[in-house]
Order: C-alpha cells, then sequence, then structure tokens
C-alpha cells in the first residue's frame, strides 16, 4: 500500500473513530439541539417526516463526499474486479472439499439468582453432505453458589452479569468446530477472528492453533457491515467489486487487551468488503489464503437471491442451524422444570417478559 493510500485511510478511520467521553457530550447536545416535537397527528400523517430525515442524512453532500474520497482510495489501491456465481471456476465447491460452519443459541445466555447458564448448537454442511453428520450442541453453567461467604457471592454474581459475552462463547466454539471437520475450505459466518474472544487467554490459544494448522484455509463473511470505516467503503463499491481495506492488526490498534496477539497474528490477518450485486458484504481472513478463498467464496455466491448473495453454502447453514436448534423448545423445558418444582421458582426466575 503507498504511502498517500495509507495516509487517506487514516484520515477516514480518524473521522469515524469511536468518540472520547468529550465528544460524546458533544453529540448528545448536539442530537438535543436537533430535536423536534412531533404530534400525535403528524406522527399517524407521515411519521412526522422521520423517514424522510433519514433517507436526507443518507443522501447529503457530506455522506456523498465521504463515499467519492472513499472510491479514490479504492481505485489508487487494492480494488479488483471479480466474477460472482460462477460455480464452475472453483472445483473444490464441487469436490465436497468447503464446509460452511455456524452456530446459534439453543438456550441465549440466562441469568439467575444463583448463576447463569448457556447452550450453542453447532453444525456444518458441504455440497456433499448435510449438516446431521456433524451436528452438536456447547452447553455450560457458571454456579455463583460455590461462593465461599456473601460477599464473594456478591462479587462473582456482578462479574457474572458484567464479564460474560454470550458471542464470544458462540464464536469459541464455531472455530473449535473447524479443527474437528475434513473438508481443508471453511466459510464462517461472521468474522474470522472475534475481537472479544482474542481479548482472552483461551481465544488466543484456540486462534493460535487454527492458523498453525495448514490444513485448513478460512474466511470469515459478515453479513451486515457495522464498522462505520467499513461502511463507507462498501457504499462506495461498484457490483462484482472487491477491495481489502487493511489488516485486524490496523484495525484493533487501540485495543490494549489484544496487543499480545495482535502483534502475533492480527498483522497477517486482512479484511475488506466485496459486492456480488445489490448487497456489499466484509470479509476476514489470513493473507497467505486469500487468493484462494477470495475464489472459492466468489464461485459460490448465490446471485439469484438479492441482497443475500453471500456464499450458498453460508445460507444454507444460517436456515439449518435455526431449524435445529430452536430456542423456545428448551426455554420452555426449562420453565416446566421450574414449575414442576415450585411456583415460586418459576415466578421468581422467569423473565418477566415471559408473562406478557
Amino acid at each position: 500500500m503507498r504511502g498517500e493510500q495509507f495516509q487517506m485511510i487514516r484520515q477516514i478511520l480518524q473521522r469515524f473513530r469511536p468518540s472520547r467521553r468529550e465528544r460524546q457530550v458533544e453529540m448528545f447536545h448536539e442530537l438535543l439541539n436537533g430535536s423536534r416535537r412531533v404530534s400525535k397527528d403528524d406522527f399517524a400523517v407521515d411519521f412526522g417526516g422521520i423517514a424522510n430525515d433519514v433517507v436526507e442524512m443518507l443522501k447529503s453532500p457530506q455522506a456523498q463526499r465521504t463515499i467519492q474520497e472513499a472510491r479514490e482510495t479504492m481505485e489508487s489501491g487494492s480494488l479488483c474486479k471479480v466474477k460472482f456465481g460462477e460455480f464452475n471456476t472453483a472445483k473444490e465447491l464441487e469436490n465436497g472439499e468447503v464446509a460452511a460452519i455456524d452456530g446459534t443459541f439453543a438456550l441465549p445466555m440466562q441469568k439467575y439468582s444463583t448463576g447463569q447458564a448457556i447452550c450453542v448448537g453447532i453444525g456444518s454442511l458441504s455440497h456433499c453432505r448435510s449438516m446431521q453428520d456433524s451436528l452438536h450442541y456447547w452447553s455450560s453453567k457458571v454456579i455463583l453458589s460455590d461462593a465461599t461467604d456473601a460477599d464473594d457471592f456478591i462479587e462473582r454474581e456482578k462479574r457474572g452479569l458484567f464479564g460474560i459475552y454470550p458471542t464470544a462463547y458462540l464464536r469459541y466454539c464455531e472455530v473449535a468446530h473447524c479443527l474437528e471437520v475434513e473438508e481443508p475450505y471453511l466459510f464462517l459466518d461472521g468474522p474470522l477472528v472475534d475481537e472479544s474472544l482474542i481479548a482472552t487467554q483461551d481465544g488466543i490459544e484456540l486462534y493460535s492453533k487454527l492458523f498453525k494448522r495448514e490444513k485448513y484455509q478460512v474466511i470469515g463473511v459478515i453479513k451486515n457491515i457495522g464498522n462505520p470505516v467499513f461502511t463507507k467503503f462498501a457504499r462506495a463499491l461498484n457490483p462484482g467489486e472487491i477491495y481489502v481495506v487493511g489488516t485486524l492488526q490496523e484495525h484493533l490498534n487501540q485495543d490494549r487487551t489484544a496487543r499480545k496477539f495482535k502483534n502475533r497474528i492480527t498483522r497477517d490477518i486482512l479484511r475488506g468488503v466485496f459486492k456480488p450485486r445489490k448487497k456489499a458484504f466484509g470479509f476476514e481472513v489470513h493473507r497467505k489464503h486469500l487468493e484462494d478463498m477470495l475464489r472459492i467464496m466468489a464461485a459460490d455466491c448465490q446471485m439469484n437471491k438479492p441482497g443475500h448473495e453471500i456464499p450458498f453454502l453460508l445460507n444454507r447453514i444460517d436456515e439449518e442451524v435455526r431449524k435445529n436448534f430452536d430456542q423456545r423448545i428448551l426455554k420452555d423445558r426449562i420453565a416446566a422444570q421450574m414449575v414442576a418444582e415450585s411456583e415460586e421458582l418459576f415466578y421468581d426466575e422467569t423473565d418477566e417478559h415471559a408473562f406478557r
């Protein structure tokens, strides 16, 4: 990447970097000053013009100028044109050498008075095998009753309430499944490296194992791009284009908790955006696997599904895990067993929204 390109990206990063507290206070003040009261009648007629406000914001001169800057940066950098949806350009797909891996919460993190419980369902499939061959669950619990005294109990409860990020547990199980499958080329639904997971030693060790295994080449495909910098590049893409924005190390350069991992691995994780047709998506892939995995991913894109052209296997695995791991079933079973123990236990421990 040439010096002027890097400077341009730095300027865009600086513009959209999450604000410090002073900036947050300023933005809140701006939000209040820009507010207007909408009557019930006006809201009933045209929602008080809110829809127009949103569209105007998205199409504002400032937004268009930012997109133009992003476009100029891409055209002077690593922008490339790719043919999406041509299945025959990746024989690995037809040979069943590519698997998509996904997971979902069979039981989202449940907080009870004496502990927490969580359960995730994981599966993978290829063009030659179904998910039923890999279907399994991971479940766990954190018991506060192991505390030594009342103060320790409260402290453990605080750590449980605020110190556990459920998605990190789900991502860990998905990556662990990567090390179990036979297929050498893997699609992950979501980022290749989860930012919250690499803040833990367990996560660092797991990713280290994955990237040391020469057998596997993995790409993470991000359906919804939340990063504001990526969003600007994504909006500047034309159909059929791929752009490598930078490395994960650059993205995490403000994250002190991930510094140790970042120095060893994240400099080799490339992040970018691609646009098969109507919608742009993000991706993360190891530098040495970039060419192969972008080619295979592009070949499997489902071009007859507007707005959801991501690889066909990822669409399939998403449908399968949602169908096989319905969290309502497990929640109902837990509630039924609580009632069997005592109605007081049910009413004390069950989410209040369940009564509505």
